[in-house]
């Protein structure tokens, strides 16, 4: 992974550390807009690493949405 952020730093060297921060900052600014306004309506049961928990996560904005019941664990093959 550092490999990679090395590497994307090489190719932004025009950039300061501050304006990729900003960038950063911006895109998750957007994403949260995105998801807050999706309705949600269909999702699928993930394996969410962080929690290290299946959850329920949205398939068009990838929100993670809330834990999935004991039934939508079995049908998804995680029990």
């Amino acid at each position: 992974i550092y490999e990679l952020a090395f590497k994307k730093v090489k190719e932004n060297s025009d950039k300061g550390v501050i304006e990729i921060e900003n960038e950063i900052k911006s895109l998750k600014n957007t994403l949260d807009v995105i998801q807050n306004d999706c309705p949600h309506k269909d999702y699928t049961i993930k394996y969410i690493q962080e929690v290290k928990s299946p959850k329920r996560v949205c398939d068009e904005c990838n929100k993670d949405i809330g834990y999935a019941t004991d039934k939508e664990l079995k049908d998804s093959g995680f029990m």
